[in-house]
This record gives C-alpha cells, sequence and structure tokens, in this order.
C-alpha cells in the first residue's frame, strides 16, 4: 500500500465548526480532491459509507475506508472525522486539523438552528435512510451523546469531542484551528506559503437554513 495515494490532511471538526471553509481553503492551497460529507451522501458513495459505518471488523473497515478514499489529497467533516485514527494509520505522516468554533455555547446554537432544525431531522428521516441511519449510530458511539436527542447537552458533547481529538493525536501532528483566524496559522502548520487571496468563508448559519429549507420543500 502506498500512503501517498490517501489523505494528507485530515479535517477532525463535525459539522458547523467552519468544515466547508476549511475545504475551500485546503483547495486554494492546491488540493484537488478534498473529501467532505457532500461526497459521502452522493449516489454513488453512499452504500459504501453504510458499510463503513456499520462495519465490525477492523480488517473490513480498513479496506472500505481505502477504497473511499484512495486519491483523496485531504478530508473534512463527517463521517471522515469519525475516523481520523483509521485514516492515519492509512497514511502516519497525515496532519490533522480541529476546526471548532469560538465557544461551546456559539457551536450548539448553530448546530441547534441547521443539522439539528425539526427541518434537517425530517430530512433525515426521509432522505438517504441507508446513510442517515448508521451515520446517526456510529455518531452518538463516537460523539458520546445521540445529537438528534433533544435532551442532549449539545455544549457537553461539543466539548467532549475536542478533548478526545486531543487526547489521540499527537500535538505535532494536530492544528486547533477556528477559521477566523485565516491563513496564518494553517498555513504554517502545512508548511505552505500564504495565498494572495482573502480566506474563504462559507456556509454561514442562514445558507445553511435555506440549503435545508429548498431539500424539505423539493420532497
Amino acid at each position: 500500500m502506498d500512503p501517498g495515494k490517501y489523505p494528507r490532511v485530515i479535517g477532525a471538526g463535525i459539522g458547523r465548526t467552519g468544515t466547508n471553509s476549511l475545504n475551500e481553503a485546503l483547495s486554494v492551497l492546491g488540493h484537488r480532491k478534498v473529501y467532505k460529507f457532500q461526497d459521502a451522501i452522493s449516489f454513488e458513495r453512499r452504500r459504501n459509507w453504510a458499510s463503513i459505518l456499520e462495519a465490525k471488523e477492523k480488517d473490513v473497515l480498513m479496506e472500505a475506508l481505502k477504497k473511499e478514499l484512495e486519491g483523496y489529497d485531504a478530508t473534512t467533516d463527517t463521517p471522515c472525522s469519525f475516523y481520523v485514527k483509521e485514516i492515519l494509520e492509512i497514511n502516519p505522516s497525515a496532519k490533522v486539523i480541529l476546526t471548532v468554533r469560538d465557544s461551546a455555547e456559539v457551536w450548539a446554537e448553530s448546530y441547534a438552528e441547521t443539522i439539528n432544525s425539526p427541518s434537517a431531522k425530517h430530512m433525515r428521516k426521509t432522505m438517504f435512510q441507508e446513510f442517515f441511519v448508521p451515520f446517526l449510530i456510529k455518531s452518538a458511539g463516537v460523539v458520546g451523546a445521540d445529537l438528534d436527542d433533544p435532551k442532549t447537552d449539545l455544549k457537553k458533547a461539543y466539548e467532549g469531542w475536542i478533548a478526545r481529538v486531543k487526547a489521540e493525536i499527537l500535538p505535532e501532528q494536530l492544528l486547533v484551528f477556528n477559521v477566523k483566524e485565516g491563513w496564518s496559522p494553517l498555513c504554517e502548520f502545512l508548511d505552505v506559503p500564504v495565498p494572495d487571496v482573502p480566506f474563504p468563508h462559507v456556509n454561514h448559519r442562514e445558507d445553511t437554513k435555506k440549503v435545508i429549507a429548498r431539500a424539505v420543500s423539493s420532497q
């Protein structure tokens, strides 16, 4: 196996932490193929992801991940961020970027209004069930809480995820990154020049709400 065929940068952030902005930034920095959440739910890929998310045996999981990620320069967002350690086993020299928000409160509010909104929950129950059923089960196991459960303390779940990533990844291999910081810390970590373009900021909360609303209305 040639590790060079697999992601050199692994995004460890969960949704609503600036993962789409990181995706765009990595593209600007020359990562031509960046794996994102939208790739995982595409028609041709979501069955393979269902097998990854449901895998009980390590060798089955690893082979499925290799098949899915071969040829990609980087990954961002879930479900790839559920498998940071496994992707590091495939390419031990990869660097990990944990995207974060200003605070747990800010993230929880954003998550509740978008990914965890009634419209988004309805969409998960009625679209792509072969993906979302195992995705939510895996998410609960990895994050340590059912993010779809209204009783869940979202702030505690967010803080727990950050603590877990920091505990599992070597400090020299990890960048904890708020996209508000812009190019400087990201480029220093990746050892690349700072580009002469503004740092991309995409997928704002209101934009995400509109996307979810359009998806639900089109059903």
